[in-house]
């Protein structure tokens, strides 16, 4: 067995392995730590379950999983009416879509696409049912996976934290290579920067051998929809420029740099 094959065989095992049971860690008690959504004021998003599907049956099959930055149905209350990624200007402005035509484009082929607001996992991770949870887009077998989690997460403070969230994690993400599968993805790093976080989530696209992205942009000027809306959570948010950023790095890694057409360039 060549190296290649090696890897992808110890990949499969471990996620395999991750999801079959709860460790230790993840038994352990809530973290009481703020996570990087409260101090960013966005503690009232995602408080209902968002999924949505869209394109053509037979199509190249996608999935997203992530939280309000990937899909957030409507809440006048906070000044968001829209059903897509917050906050960006337009549905075909957000991360999702712009990654959805690049890889129309790079396919050649029209998308079937599931996407899905995991913010209960990401609060929470410890005691979240991976298996029910995701079974129904784990069966759907997509051929591309991105995954864009983490702002929700308390902070990890501790070892304790970091452990309980990378075997919560590694479940989840796992769940997608069960039994022979093994969708192209992309696991992207956290847009509020969160240097724990994004290691532990890399540590596991290591563990498979898939490629983390890092989104860390958003101090980056430009970058949140600052002055866009009135409610500060939503405004801290990324706006149209740092969805089209994200949606790049996602394609630079999935297409080839296939960069959207219609991002301004970072």
């Amino acid at each position: 067995m060549d190296k290649t094959m090696m890897m992808l065989s110890f990949a499969a095992f471990v996620s395999c392995s991750l999801l079959a049971g709860q460790s230790d860690a993840e038994r352990l008690l809530k973290s009481d730590q703020p996570s990087d959504a409260e101090r960013n004021d966005s503690t009232a998003m995602n408080a209902t379950e968002a999924s949505a599907s869209d394109g053509e049956k037979g199509g190249v099959r996608i999935v997203f999983i992530g939280n309000s930055i990937t899909l957030h149905a409507p809440l006048p209350s906070i000044g968001w009416t829209n059903m897509w990624g917050m906050a960006a200007s337009a549905e075909d402005k957000d991360y999702v879509h712009l990654v959805t035509h690049g890889i129309e484009r790079n396919t050649g082929r029209r998308a079937d696409v599931r996407v899905k607001n995991l913010a209960a996992f990401e609060r929470n991770y410890r005691t979240w049912d991976v298996a029910s949870g995701v079974k129904e887009l784990a069966d759907f077998n997509p051929e591309y996976l991105i995954v864009a989690l983490g702002e929700n997460v308390s902070n990890l403070t501790n070892d304790a934290d970091r452990e309980a969230y990378r075997a919560a994690f590694g479940k989840l993400v796992g769940a997608f290579f069960c039994d022979g599968r093994r969708p192209r993805t992309v696991i992207r790093g956290v847009f509020w920067p969160n240097s724990a976080k994004d290691a532990e989530m890399a540590r596991i696209a290591a563990e498979l051998g898939v490629p983390f992205v890092k989104a860390d942009i958003a101090d980056t000027p430009g970058m949140r929809a600052t002055g866009l809306f009135a409610h500060n959570g939503v405004a801290n948010h990324p706006g149209d420029a740092g969805m089209a950023e994200i949606a790049n790095r996602v394609l630079d890694v999935l297409c080839g740099r296939m960069r959207s057409p219609t991002a301004p360039k970072p």
